[in-house]
């Protein structure tokens, strides 16, 4: 025999689902809300263009520049030159010519490290909205009439 049970929707069931539909539709709006202020908040950041700092690029010349010498070029270019020195002479001579070989040897191998090393800097002219002009020296580079903020020191393309 088959029972089949029957329930009857009761006012306090009702009631349940009621309240916790309205508390799903809460917090989804409240999670909206929280991910609109947070857009907000990060749109915000922009800087307030002011003439002192707000301008436009009027020239860029790019530079190379020796990188820094660690000191590994300079050690292993004076092992190298007293290597040579020492080969070449006898006596006092193989003495004087083995120091100046490991000295001439470091320095050399101390400037092949720092070109080695070299990078590209770009000098930027910026014309601020007050009328002055600073020159700032950047690791990347803007294009000549590109809208600018600078912020301490800090140079950043405008939208």
């Amino acid at each position: 025999m088959n029972t089949v049970l029957k329930t009857k929707t009761l006012p306090d069931q009702r009631r349940v689902a009621r309240t916790l539909g309205w508390l799903v539709g809460a917090a989804l709006l409240v999670g909206g809300l929280g991910i609109g202020l947070r857009a907000h908040a990060a749109t915000s950041n922009a800087v307030q263009c002011t003439p002192a700092t707000c301008g436009e690029v009027t020239s860029v010349t790019a530079r190379q520049v020796k990188g820094e010498g660690s000191g590994v070029g300079a050690v292993g270019g004076a092992v190298l030159g007293g290597l040579v020195g020492n080969q070449l002479g006898k006596g006092n001579g193989n003495t004087i010519l083995t120091v100046g070989g490991a000295v001439a040897g470091g320095f050399a191998g101390h400037e092949v490290e720092k070109n080695v090393k070299k990078h590209t800097v770009y000098v930027t002219k910026v014309r601020m909205g007050n009328g002055t002009v600073h020159e700032y020296t950047l690791n990347t580079q803007h294009a000549v009439g590109a809208k600018v903020s600078v912020v301490n020191g800090r140079v950043r393309a405008r939208n």
